[in-house]
């Protein structure tokens, strides 16, 4: 559980999100979304997990606590959002993040969901890849 990784994947990516002009964030990439939305459901994630590595380091948990990717990309009006704030909501929820993974003792990171086969470390590895998968879908 190395908050590390995820910052330098932030200094890596956050030039490269910059750089993006607002119209270019407009264009859909790959099947579904825009740059936007998928920006978007990474901030969505990062909400998600914030709160399940909170609850899982204080012990096990029943009631995984999933969510509708669709639903909550189209109830964060992403579109309409503009694109520096995105980046810079992305960049802060992200260092939020780093800090809780760093404050996350060692004897909780085989915490885990009574109703699922994943445990904290598991999670909190899952979360950088599924941020890696997807900020290279940007095609930034």
């Amino acid at each position: 559980m190395d908050p590390e990784a995820l910052l330098d994947l932030l200094d890596a990516w956050l030039p490269r999100l910059r750089a993006v002009a607002e119209r270019d964030a407009d264009l859909v990439v790959g099947s579904k979304w825009s740059r936007k939305q998928l920006l978007g459901h990474l901030l969505d994630s990062a909400q998600n997990n914030y709160q399940r590595f909170v609850r899982l380091r204080r012990g096990d948990l029943s009631g995984f606590p999933g969510y509708d990717q669709e639903a909550w990309v189209e109830a964060g009006a992403y579109r309409d959002a503009p694109w520096a704030d995105l980046v810079e909501l992305w960049r802060l929820f992200n260092l939020r993040l780093a800090a809780v993974i760093r404050g996350l003792p060692a004897e909780a990171a085989g915490h885990r969901w009574q109703d699922q086969d994943c445990d904290l470390a598991y999670l909190v590895q899952d979360y950088h890849r599924h941020l890696v998968h997807h900020l290279e879908r940007l095609q930034v």
